[in-house]
């Protein structure tokens, strides 16, 4: 059962960073086309590959969210050695930080903001101090005052609980 989560954790990811990648060519595709003439054509086209992203952001928070409940299993509920733990987490949780760097970590929270990604107990980045004060500084900024309240309480209740 540990090999078949490692490997279903190592899919996602995968699937996942192929999702970005094809997110990247389809905002480089569209760059390009906004420097052509206006058509109906051209704008079509464009449309398709935003909408071609929305979905794949959609199942990019998807799986995010999904890798999250699967480490918490291993974690909290296989009764494996530590080593076996440590293992099918292995690079999953190890590389996270190094990977989401800056720029995944800012896409995470660009995702967030968008409500692409519901800021919950589920979220990847829920205890993150650093992350939680970017998101209360965009909606600060943005004069949003009653989603910070909202996130605010939504925090101070679940570390209660």
């Amino acid at each position: 059962m540990i090999e078949l989560l490692r490997n279903t954790l190592k899919a996602l990811k995968e699937r996942a960073e192929r999702n970005l990648e094809a997110i990247y060519q389809n905002n480089r595709i569209v760059e390009a086309m906004l420097e052509e003439s206006l058509s109906e054509e051209r704008s079509e086209k464009i449309e398709k590959l935003y909408a071609d992203n929305k979905q794949l952001m959609k199942e990019n928070s998807e799986s995010i969210q999904l890798q999250y409940e699967i480490t918490k299993f291993i974690e909290n509920h296989l009764r494996v050695s530590e080593s076996d733990k440590r293992e099918a987490l292995g690079r999953y949780k190890t590389e996270p930080r190094a990977e989401t760097g800056k720029d995944k970590k800012d896409e995470i929270l660009r995702m967030t903001i968008r409500g692409e990604i519901p800021f919950n107990e589920k979220h990847p980045f829920y205890d993150d101090e650093e992350f939680f004060s970017k998101l209360l500084e965009h909606y600060k900024n943005a004069e949003q005052y009653e989603t910070c309240q909202v996130l605010l309480k939504k925090r101070q209740k679940s570390r209660k609980d």
